[in-house]
């Protein structure tokens, strides 16, 4: 699958799917609607190992992958180029991975990154309202 980079404006920016009119995410949502149709899967920056994967044939290719790659994950501390190898490697025409940076704040300014399988025609704009 694609990825697409996007850094996220959290007060302007939103997911949005023209074929289904769902929002997944936006600045009025509190969180990502993961039950959106349009929505498949995500994989966040601080549990890259338990991802949320709705769609079973994409379920059950990550965890033969997953037990795979997971030992040489953590000798070379490589998490992220695990996960970006499995989604760039699996063939999906229906689908597109957006690879998203939320800032935040801790005891300082932070980014979260999380990897959202959703579906092609999804789009990151500015919110309209």
């Amino acid at each position: 699958m694609d990825i697409i980079e996007h850094d996220v404006e959290t007060i302007k920016d939103r997911m949005h799917c023209p074929s289904t009119g769902e929002v997944i995410f936006s600045p009025g949502h509190e969180a990502i609607d993961g039950k959106a149709n349009a929505f498949i899967a995500y994989w966040h920056g601080e549990i890259l190992d338990d991802p949320e994967i709705k769609d079973p044939v994409l379920l059950d290719a990550w965890k033969e992958f997953f037990e795979e790659n997971w030992e040489e994950a953590i000798e070379d501390m490589s998490f992220y180029e695990m996960v970006e190898k499995f989604l760039k490697e699996f063939k999906s025409d229906q689908w597109i991975v957006y690879k998203c940076k939320f800032p935040g704040m801790a005891c300082g300014p932070v980014n979260s990154t999380i990897y959202m399988v959703v579906a092609a025609e999804t789009v990151i704009e500015q919110d309209p309202e």
